[in-house]
């Protein structure tokens, strides 16, 4: 065999062995064999968390939410779907560059091409599908509470 196919064959040799892996793990692999598997079956723990995702996840769901301002209740609004931080963002929060071999991790811009810290607090849909955002604290639940403050939009 001559030099130049014996080349061709290492390089094709080596880029098969990189495409399918057989370098070993990736760190992904390595993590999730480190964290094993739960042995537990029945957790009420996961079953409450898969109940609360499944009822935040209906978008037509009304529920309650009450906002307070120094531990006083202000008022309340009936909204649709799911309640949402601010801080959330569709992208990446980060990125890594590498340069010269050196990975650096740097800060994404958000969703609307801006960097920094988004707004604090949370922002959700009324019933009437009107966007309100505030960074008060809140009770949400999805049946009204005996808290006897004015409905804040209708």
């Amino acid at each position: 065999m001559n030099k130049r196919i014996a080349k061709i064959l290492a390089i094709l040799t080596i880029t098969a062995f990189a495409v399918t892996g057989c370098f070993g793990p990736s760190e992904v692999d390595k993590r999730k064999q480190a964290q094993g598997t739960s042995q537990i079956t029945n957790s009420l723990e996961k079953k409450n968390l898969e109940k609360k995702r499944d009822r935040e996840e209906r978008p037509d769901t009304e529920r309650y939410l009450y906002v307070f301002t120094y531990g006083t209740p202000v008022g309340y609004y009936i909204t649709k779907g799911k309640i949402s931080s601010n801080g959330s963002q569709i992208g990446p929060e980060s990125e890594v560059v590498w340069s010269n071999s050196n990975g650096y991790i740097l800060d994404s811009a958000k969703d609307d091409g801006t960097y920094g810290a988004g707004d604090p607090g949370i922002f959700f849909f009324t019933s009437d599908d009107v966007m309100v955002e505030t960074n008060f604290d809140y009770i949400q639940s999805d049946a009204p509470l005996a808290i006897n403050v004015p409905r804040l939009y209708k």
